[in-house]
């Protein structure tokens, strides 16, 4: 006896399903932790262009920025940054932090930071993970600061 078979069963399909949906989900994963590297490396040019106009900014006036508040670039520092740089984008933003005391000296623990404010957890700690060898930082209430000037005034 022949036996034609046409079509596929509830089984075969079932199992084709359950294929696609573990590669969907391989997929989805895999954007997301790439769009957290492309963040960061975002995140990490940014911060070296602050870090650069801070310092173009100190040869050239002989004192740092003043504080501002989050997300808005320092008077003192927007000459020295691309044209219409913003403190604020979209996963995260900057907070300039000038602890310099009035008269100059030494403030305890660091004198000028930037500090990035992420909305998302898993930014923060890849940000971490590739700044972290490069750069003197330390992490407050999920926030992380990145040193640009230590208490002793080298940067």
């Amino acid at each position: 006896m022949k036996s034609s078979r046409r079509g596929f069963t509830f089984v075969e399909m079932l199992i084709v399903m359950i294929v696609i949906g573990i590669l969907a989900t391989l997929a989805v994963m895999k954007y997301i932790d790439l769009r957290h590297r492309a963040l960061t490396a975002q995140a990490t040019a940014d911060l070296e262009s602050v870090r650069l106009a801070a310092y173009s900014a100190w040869y050239e006036t002989g004192a740092w920025p003043e504080e501002e508040p989050a997300g808005v670039v320092p008077t003192g520092l927007a000459p020295y940054l691309i044209k219409n740089f913003s403190f604020t984008k979209g996963e995260y933003s900057f907070d300039w932090e000038n602890l310099v005391p009035p008269g100059g000296g030494t403030s305890g623990g660091m004198q000028l930071g930037v500090t990035v404010i992420a909305t998302n957890a898993a930014l923060q700690r890849s940000l971490v993970q590739t700044l972290g060898d490069k750069a003197p930082f330390f992490v407050v209430g999920g926030n992380v600061t990145f040193v640009i000037v230590g208490p002793d005034g080298k940067f």
